[in-house]
Formats: C-alpha cells, sequence, structure tokens
C-alpha cells in the first residue's frame, strides 16, 4: 500500500464519488447496490484512517526536526516548495507569484497550498475533544457529499429448508438532508502591521496559526451547539436530541448519580467498546460529588493517578469546553461512540486575502475555511437531559 497520505486521500476520494453515483439513486438502488455502498464504504474509510495515521506521523516527524533546528519540508518536492515559498511571499508583502491559485466564490482569497494546510488541520485537530473521536471526511471540489445511513435495521427470519426465503433489503440508506453532509463558508479577521511582518522573520507562520486555531474554535462550537444547515452551521451533537438517543436526567434542571446508569444502559451494546463520556468541566465537578448508585462509599468519578484523566463506570471522560452546561432542557452529557455517530467534513481548500488596504497600518488577512458536521449513525451515542420531563 502507497506510503504517502496524498495517494491514499486521492483513492479514498474516488470511491467516495463513485458511491455518490450509486447513493444518487435514492429508491432505486438494487440490493446489489446496497451490497457495494457496505463494501466501497469499508473500504474508503480504511483507507481514511491510515492516511490520517501517515499525516500524524509526518506531523509529528516535523515537530522533531523544528525542535533540532532542522530546516521544515525536507524531502518536499520542489512543485510544492515552491508553492509553499509563494504563499508565504504572499502573506508577508502582498506579492503574487506564478504559483499561487486563486480561490474560487465570492469571498476571493488564494489556496493555502496543502503543505501547509494538512499540518495546520492536524495540529489543531489533536486538540479539540471532538475532532479526535468523530469521523473526518476530506472535502474537494464539491462542498456537499452523501453519507451512507443506516435507517433501518434488517430482520432475519428463519424457514425450513425447503422453504421460501424473502429477500433481505435492508439496511436502506436514508436521502435528503439526514445524510447531506455539507461544508459551509466560515470566515476570520486577523492583522498585524506591516512593519511586524517586515521585521519578525516568519511571522506569517504565526498569521496562519491564528487563522487556523479560528477555523478550529469554530468548528469545535458548532459541532457542540451549532443550529444546522438551515444557519449554515455544523449540527450539533448536543443539539441532535431529534436525532440520537435520549434520557432523562429525573430532576429539574439537575443531574443524579442514577442518570450515570440509565444512560450507560440505554446505549447498545455494540457501541460501548468505543464509547466515552462527552461533559463540560463544570458538569464533570458536579458529577464528581456522586457517588455510585448503592455504593455509599464508592465515587462515581475514577480518577486516573497516571495522566490525570477521569472515567465514569469504566469508561473515558472526554471534557468539552463548550458542551452545554446542567439546565432545564439541556442535554450537558453525551455518551457514545462518535467515530459511528459524528461525521464532519473539511474542505482542503481554505483561502487567504491580503487587505493592506482597510485598516492602515494594519494588514488584514481575511480566511476563508469550509466545513460541516451532521450526526451519524443515529444509536451510536445517548444525550442526557437536566429535566424531569
Amino acid at each position: 500500500m502507497s506510503t504517502d497520505y496524498r495517494e491514499l486521500d486521492r483513492r479514498a476520494s474516488e470511491i467516495r464519488a463513485e458511491m455518490e453515483v450509486v447513493l444518487a439513486k435514492g429508491a432505486e438502488m438494487t440490493p446489489e447496490d446496497r451490497d457495494l455502498v457496505n463494501q466501497r464504504t469499508g473500504e474508503m474509510q480504511t483507507l481514511e484512517r491510515i492516511a490520517l495515521e501517515l499525516r500524524d506521523s509526518q506531523i509529528d516527524d516535523l515537530t522533531r526536526q523544528v525542535a533540532a533546528g532542522a530546516p521544515v519540508l525536507t524531502g518536499t518536492s520542489p512543485e510544492d516548495q515552491a508553492n509553499v515559498d509563494d504563499f508565504r511571499a504572499y502573506v508577508r508583502t502582498g506579492e503574487q507569484r506564478a504559483g499561487l491559485v486563486a480561490g474560487t466564490g465570492s469571498a476571493g482569497g488564494f489556496i493555502v497550498p496543502e503543505p501547509v494546510h494538512a499540518p495546520l488541520i492536524e495540529k489543531y485537530r489533536r486538540h479539540s475533544p471532538v475532532l479526535q473521536d468523530c469521523t473526518t471526511f476530506e472535502m474537494q471540489g464539491n462542498t456537499s457529499m452523501y453519507l451512507p445511513f443506516k435507517s433501518a435495521h434488517g430482520v432475519v427470519t428463519s424457514t425450513t429448508e425447503t422453504g421460501a426465503r424473502s429477500e433481505q433489503t435492508e439496511p436502506t440508506f436514508a436521502g435528503g438532508a439526514a445524510s447531506q453532509l455539507q461544508a459551509f463558508d466560515h470566515y476570520t479577521d486577523q492583522r498585524a502591521t506591516q512593519q511586524l511582518l517586515d521585521d519578525v522573520p516568519g511571522f506569517e507562520e504565526t498569521l496562519l496559526e491564528w487563522v487556523y486555531e479560528d477555523f478550529m474554535e469554530t468548528l469545535n462550537t458548532e459541532a457542540c451547539v451549532g443550529a444546522g444547515a438551515a444557519s449554515e452551521q455544523l449540527a450539533g451533537i448536543y443539539a441532535a436530541s431529534g436525532t440520537y438517543l435520549t434520557t432523562l436526567s429525573g430532576s429539574a434542571g439537575a443531574i443524579a448519580n442514577t442518570s450515570f446508569l440509565t444512560q450507560f444502559f440505554k446505549l447498545p451494546f455494540k457501541y460501548r467498546p468505543n464509547a466515552k463520556w462527552y461533559l463540560s468541566p463544570l458538569t464533570l465537578a458536579v458529577a464528581m460529588g456522586f457517588t455510585m448508585p448503592n455504593l455509599v462509599n464508592t465515587p462515581l468519578v475514577q480518577p486516573n493517578a497516571n495522566d490525570g484523566s477521569f472515567s465514569i463506570l469504566g469508561k473515558p471522560v472526554v471534557e468539552v469546553d463548550d458542551a452545554p452546561v446542567i439546565g432545564a432542557a439541556n442535554y450537558p452529557i453525551a455518551l457514545g461512540d462518535l467515530s459511528a455517530g459524528y461525521a464532519v467534513g473539511i474542505h482542503k481548500q481554505p483561502t487567504i486575502l491580503r487587505d493592506p488596504f482597510t485598516a492602515k497600518p494594519q494588514v488584514i488577512f481575511y480566511g476563508l475555511g469550509r466545513f460541516g458536521g451532521i450526526p451519524w449513525d443515529p444509536n451510536a451515542v445517548v444525550l442526557m437531559k437536566s429535566n424531569n420531563a
């Protein structure tokens, strides 16, 4: 198998395009079409997982090179290196060299080249509790794609050896908005003086870090509480009570220790091996005051002395700053396997537009990034409502 993650990404994109053609048939899909989608989905996810591991490995190598004072991008192809140099020169001076590629759409700007884009995206993905665990699709070209979405589970019936066997048509795949992953435009505005850009070597790297940090902060917030496609936002995990399984805390505007048991056992067994608890630090602080139901002297939240992490009922706790707080009608706690339950799409062509005129003596850098997210498997996540109704 190729050791170049870009080649694996390309092959995964080809499979995705093939699947979209089949999924577009909707109700006219044949059993053979469904079998093909199931097979190709597995192949695509395997390729993307391996590509992600390769990117992580390369980023670790780059980090060690920088720490050792070695030049970054050693081994990059001459064409890629030229594109990187042209883009950095544009950010620093405004010089528009031949290697720059203009972004499409009304926002304008120049596309951030892949050798710059990929490491920055991966850096912030590592620090995102949502992006680390959900399934991430890298989009290119189109800003929307249809995901296979299991809407029903097949039932196998027993028959006699010579009896007729009914055709199995499950799983079926829902179409429309429920399975459409759209990448919406998100903007950021960063500023620096030209003197700073001239006098501090490499400051354009800091600007790019700020741009991407803005993108990831917005993505994290929307992935938690975003209002969905109607608002051109991600459909937030904690706002998806109409999609995911839900439980009640049993108390108005509060949570109780017994609520965690109810939520845990509502999650179907097949999702528990990879399940985690996702809640805000404030909610975790409340839970740390609980004991296990029927075990007065046993804390509900168990600390791990080795790394400072926590667990509840044997499952890891992930602190999510943007999760809702405890309150009437809020859903402050999610439990589940996010790799199956939530999908994020990040478009591979963000753009940067340099504006030295609007806010003199500052130079404005308008960043445009495209990303989206939707609930995926509705049975993979359970939300707890901090209420009794």
